[in-house]
């Protein structure tokens, strides 16, 4: 257990003490949807861990400045407009509007700012410029790409080699001069909707569309950068590359930290498989308190299965009804109660929020067989204000 915060960064791969780059401030960027269809699940995981992150971090005392992208420019809304009879800027705003909707729902509310990529095409074209001007990149056929043989600490944050790197080359094309150079501007029409750039109408690939929005909006270094593991390589290793080339600053982000998977029995939630979630079916049958709660009962480094959704809600009514069962009238909480001292423990080792709900669930289980007053509302306050923290009512 620790004292202080120690958070497990991807980039070293182990725990390290967390330090802002500021004391007393976080600038914190996650990776947000792509607009093609509805939130599901595996996405409400991610975003409920980064959320409780925020909370725990402001509890602690920092000034969060909590950003996430929202990703309206991609050939899949591309293809999911044409499928769907519209054209893809419709169909963007209208998921946009309705993963903003879910976000108020499971009651993530810590994101300070929401940012479509579309609004910062104009500075993803001048990061492009500057690659290209300083011989990183280069352009052909309208494509430009940028050029990972002059980015010699590419693959650090997924500790690939260069040779386990080859295996997996990106967007094959006899284009390029390497098999692991990745494209930061593309003319094919793949995408509806085109931009007037040095390089010809086109439109700013994947990579380039974060870099855009946390240079400029954070600055060349920033504290906490999250998203799913499955976006370290190629997408979190590439905004690494273009980033510090075009400041020459590093790091990039001080700490990488990324969570694993949603299962359904026991394979990948993907639209591909058709076994996707969404949060709004899921809230048919469930609560945001009991999503949030179960999410939070599987450690972020952990993948987890959806099997496990209905004993996780009837833990949490378990739960609210031992924290009910404190309560007294001939008591008064303190106004302002601390958490149980294990769950700040648990919570300050890599944000272990399991353990920290189990530590709040053995405070109020053993606080049942007290006898005075006083003390079991002192434990049903600290268990509400644990409660808080991970975003879920503690009493329903």
């Amino acid at each position: 257990m620790s004292k202080v915060l120690r958070v497990y960064n991807t980039l070293s791969g182990r725990k390290e003490v967390f330090r802002s780059t500021t004391p007393g401030a976080v600038k914190m960027f996650v990776c947000g949807p792509t607009v093609q269809s509805s939130m599901h699940l595996g996405h409400a995981r991610t975003y409920i861990f980064y959320d409780v992150v925020a909370r725990y971090l402001t509890w602690l005392g920092y000034s969060v400045d909590f950003l996430m992208n929202i990703t309206d420019i991609d050939e899949r809304i591309t293809s999911a407009a044409n499928e769907a009879d519209t054209d893809s800027f419709t169909l963007a705003r209208r998921f946009s509007r309705s993963f903003l909707e879910d976000m108020a729902r499971l009651r993530i509310k810590s994101v300070g700012r929401y940012e479509p990529v579309s609004e910062h095409v104009g500075e993803m074209i001048r990061q492009v410029s500057t690659l290209v001007k300083r011989r990183r990149a280069y352009a052909v056929d309208g494509w430009v790409y940028f050029d990972t043989k002059t980015f010699p600490a590419f693959g650090r944050l997924s500790h690939l080699s260069k040779a386990e790197l080859s295996l997996r080359p990106l967007e094959l094309s006899l284009r390029k001069r390497n098999l692991l150079d990745f494209a930061l501007w593309r003319p094919e029409a793949l995408v509806e909707g085109k931009w007037r750039s040095p390089w010809g109408r086109g439109s700013p690939g994947w990579h380039i569309q974060d870099t855009a929005i946390t240079l400029s909006m954070l600055g060349p270094t920033y504290d906490i950068h999250g998203g799913a593991y499955e976006l370290v390589y190629p997408h979190h290793e590439a905004e690494i590359a273009q980033a510090e080339t075009i400041t020459s600053k590093r790091p990039l982000v001080k700490y990488w930290i990324h969570t694993h998977l949603v299962q359904m029995k026991g394979e990948k939630m993907s639209k591909s498989l058709g076994n996707v979630v969404t949060v709004r079916d899921a809230l048919r049958y469930y609560s945001p308190d009991e999503l949030r709660f179960f999410f939070l009962s599987t450690h972020y480094r952990r993948d987890m299965d959806l099997s496990g959704l209905g004993t996780s809600a009837r833990r949490l009514r378990a739960l609210r009804r031992a924290i009910m069962r404190l309560a007294t009238s001939s008591a008064r909480a303190p106004h302002e109660a601390a958490p149980p001292a294990g769950f700040t423990y648990a919570m300050n080792d890599d944000f272990d929020t399991p353990r920290a709900i189990a530590h709040v669930e053995s405070a109020v289980t053993s606080a049942t067989s007290e006898t005075s007053p006083r003390k079991r509302e002192e434990v049903k306050a600290a268990a509400v204000t644990a409660m808080s923290i991970l975003g879920v009512d503690a009493v329903g």
